[in-house]
């Protein structure tokens, strides 16, 4: 261990204390919180890099105080032979070094000052009130109290009750607040979900009201939130036990008379989220649990008849695809079999039918009726019942098609098994889940390769040679891990084959790997990072007219569903799309840019703005008045990355494509703040970054759609982002076919180069069209590309 020196204090005066670095960085959180019921007197410090120090010597009784003094405060960091670094001095812990208080004399109001909160307090005794004074409710009129409660839980993503004010990314330098639950109140706090939750028991006198079950969801996440604090506090390894058991009593409850399985499924959720801070026992639990919510196989019992399987493939895909099942995997070519359905689109010619050249258990056929498709008709096979499965495959378009298709109203009837072959189909696959939620559905992770000849006829194909591995683990009636492996072998490389689980088609045998790109019940969150499930969800219709200007939805962030939440699934999907089609993301820590980092985390008000939310050293603001925030969440214990994209609830009506500009700007700048983009040129100066963004906007305004539409939207997000006015086509031409051909939808270095030119020869095309534009973008005004708040945007819209 490396010998370093502490110093409180300024001045040669100032006291010292010898100490040993035990960790620095990423690890420094938990190797302290690990550290701190043990022996010594440990230090946790955090800034630009975190640190974990053990003091050398037992310190003084004036040494401790002196040390408790400092708490929350900056100190000075001496490493032999190199500049001292200055830190605060976050956490501590030994003997007589209490850094969180008791229970506390007065009543801690948990949503102080934060303008048109639900009044939320955390009595003495550690229940939950309305009002400092008290009571803490303990039966159904506990439901405002424990909403609130669930909502001021949901916020946070990174702390829990060990620290129920988290530092301000905004007010860095306001000490630390150190008020926590202790495990007495934690106790008192179980207490009072027991009896909440016997007063809205399914089984129970109030059962058929509907706050019951609203009651319970927002129970159930108090009791989640209790379960994570034992990862952060030893302390509540009881507390975390005992709740984790009355999370295991719900679900069985939630299975009876009166239960509502949307909630059972929550709470398996939840459980399997919390699976660290679990027992060994109870994880093995949970996660049994968890593959109950899914199938683990296709329902063979159940199904007769042939196997009947459509390949619904984009014109320029058909022949060679059909092909390629005739000469590499030896299917041919039947007469279509009576009672065979129409296809949509009989300019298409009607089905080609091929027959497998192996069978299922019992001599079962499989049987393979192929069609060109468009999006607008290529899930049409999903509403008959002749067909088990659908092969959907074509470009994505960026993503476009899928939201095209699943705005095609389609019922599925009778059992489906659904593949998407494309590129990065887990972008959309909540919409897609969406439309088909009993249906087992594999996604393309990554791009879906295939290779052309002459006229551009595909001659491979990645999909084919997946789609037939699937085919063949049906016919041996196998489940959907083994058909996974079939998969594996199938695929082609990928970059991504180094992760764990990667598979390049997801299916039901990932249940927590779905969980992160699906949102069944349509509040535009994703259901992994689902806190509160909110029964009282209000249908918000998107208005490009108005798309810019701010208005209360009436309803609370997480009460919102309809078009306004699948179009923030949109969004997040789409910047998955940017790091992965963009080189300017590549320096995003952990691979991020490749494996799907970003996911829905829902909408914000400024009455319940998102917590634990990372600044880094850009300019600061509310966060409650932001249209939308990124909070990146770095794993302690190694370099993996993970991405929330929250929206603002009084502009969740805007456009779904003004929603993907908003949070791509958001997710830029907070990247380059954070310092995971922007280290080298040209990235590296204002001018850099503000040429990044706006190739970036373009790249996310490349759809088929009405020009006079796309350069409205265009206009509406320059006057939101700070940004001058600028011609759209002269940004669009910087994103070459170059660029295209080398994977860079969303930007490029040498887009960048284009446009603004180098150091050597500054201006580039930008300032030969438009050199106020260019002076504008250039300047030290650290507000120019950034979101203008709420405030702002009204004003804006108004004049």
């Amino acid at each position: 261990m490396k010998e370093v020196e502490i110093r409180i204090g300024r001045g040669d005066q100032a006291p010292r204390f010898a100490a040993v670095l035990v960790k620095s960085g990423s690890t420094a959180t938990r190797s302290f919180e690990r550290a701190r019921s043990g022996a010594g007197v440990q230090l946790h410090l955090t800034g630009e890099r975190n640190y974990h120090l053990a003091l050398a010597g037992e310190p003084s009784a004036a040494d401790r105080a002196l040390l408790l003094s400092a708490l929350g405060h900056k100190i000075l960091l001496d490493f032999p032979g190199r500049r001292a670094v200055r830190q605060r001095l976050a956490s501590l812990s030994g003997q007589g070094l209490q850094d969180r208080p008791g229970p506390q004399a007065a009543a801690l109001d948990l949503t102080a000052g934060i303008h048109g909160a639900a009044p939320l307090f955390l009595l003495a005794s550690g229940e939950l009130a309305g009002d400092a004074a008290g009571p803490a409710p303990k039966d159904m009129s506990a439901l405002p109290v424990f909403v609130a409660a669930a909502r001021w839980i949901s916020a946070r993503r990174t702390s829990s009750f060990e620290r129920l004010f988290p530092p301000s990314a905004f007010f860095p330098d306001e000490p630390l607040r150190t008020e926590r639950l202790t495990p007495s109140q934690a106790g008192a706090l179980l207490g009072q979900v027991e009896a909440v939750l016997a007063a809205a028991a399914p089984g129970g006198p109030n059962a058929a009201v509907d706050d019951a079950v609203q009651l319970r969801s927002a129970a159930l996440t108090v009791l989640s939130h209790v379960v994570a604090t034992a990862l952060k506090d030893p302390e509540f390894r009881a507390a975390a036990d005992a709740a984790a058991e009355r999370i295991f009593r719900l679900v069985d409850e939630e299975a009876g008379p009166g239960g509502r399985s949307e909630l059972r499924a929550h709470a398996i959720s939840l459980l399997s989220l919390r699976g660290p801070a679990l027992r060994p026992e109870q994880q093995a639990r949970a996660q049994a649990l968890l593959r109950s919510l899914s199938r683990q196989a296709p329902p063979y019992a159940e199904l007769s008849g042939p196997w009947r399987f459509a390949l619904a493939s984009a014109a320029e895909f058909f022949p060679g695809e059909v092909e390629l099942l005739q000469t590499k995997y030896g299917f041919t070519r039947i007469a279509a079999p009576e009672g065979t359905p129409k296809p949509p689109n009989m300019w298409g010619g009607g089905y080609e039918v091929l027959q497998a050249p192996f069978v299922g258990k019992g001599g079962r056929e499989i049987v393979v009726f192929a069609r060109s498709a468009a999006p607008r008709d290529e899930n049409f096979e999903m509403s008959q019942e002749f067909f088990t499965g659908l092969l959907v495959s074509r470009h994505a378009n960026l993503g476009a098609y899928d939201m095209r298709a699943s705005a095609i109203h389609t019922q599925q009837v009778g059992y489906k098994l659904m593949m998407n072959c494309q590129c990065a189909g887990l972008t959309t696959r909540f919409a897609v889940a969406r439309m088909f939620p009993d249906a087992d559905i594999f996604s393309s992770w990554d791009s879906t390769y295939f290779r052309t000849g002459e006229h551009d006829k595909v001659v491979a194909s990645e999909g084919i040679d997946c789609f037939v591995a699937i085919l063949r683990g049906l016919a041996e009636e196998e489940d959907f891990a083994a058909i996974d492996q079939r998969i594996r072998k199938a695929q082609w490389h990928h970059r991504q084959s180094r992760t764990p689980d990667f598979v390049q088609f997801i299916g039901p045998a990932h249940p927590l790997v779905v969980a992160r790109y699906q949102d069944i019940n349509r509040d535009g969150k994703a259901d992994y990072y689902d806190g509160f499930l909110d029964f009282r969800l209000v249908e918000i219709a998107e208005s490009l007219k108005d798309s810019a200007v701010p208005r209360d939805p009436g309803a609370s962030p997480s009460q919102i569903s309809g078009d306004a939440a699948r179009g923030l699934g949109w969004a997040a999907g789409s910047l998955n799309r940017v790091t992965q089609y963009s080189e300017l993301w590549d320096s995003l820590p952990g691979q991020a840019e490749l494996l799907y980092a970003f996911r829905a985390g829902g909408f914000f008000s400024g009455a319940e703005p998102p917590r634990d939310v990372p600044a880094g050293k850009g300019p600061r603001g509310e966060l409650g008045r932001l249209p939308a925030v990124v909070r990146y969440v770095r794993d302690p214990a190694g370099e993996a990355l993970a991405a929330d994209v929250l929206f603002h609830s009084h502009l969740s009506h805007s456009a779904q494509e003004l929603k993907r500009l908003l949070v791509g700007a958001e997710a830029w700048w907070r990247a380059i703040d954070l310092g995971y983009l922007g280290d080298a040129a040209p990235l590296d100066t204002p001018l850099g970054q503000r040429a990044g963004l706006l190739l970036l906007l373009a790249g996310l305004l490349e759809f088929p759609a009405d020009q006079n539409f796309v350069d409205g939207l265009w206009e509406m997000a320059l006057d939101m982002l700070h940004l001058p006015r600028l011609s759209r086509s002269l940004i669009r031409r910087c994103n070459s076919d170059e660029d295209h051909n080398n994977g860079n939808y969303y930007g490029s270095f040498r887009g960048i180069r284009e446009l603004i030119g180098t150091a050597d020869a500054p201006g580039g095309a930008l300032k030969q069209a438009n050199p106020e534009a260019y002076e504008e973008l250039a300047s030290a005004d650290p507000a120019i590309g950034r979101a203008r708040p709420l405030g702002e945007v009204a004003q804006a819209a108004g004049a």
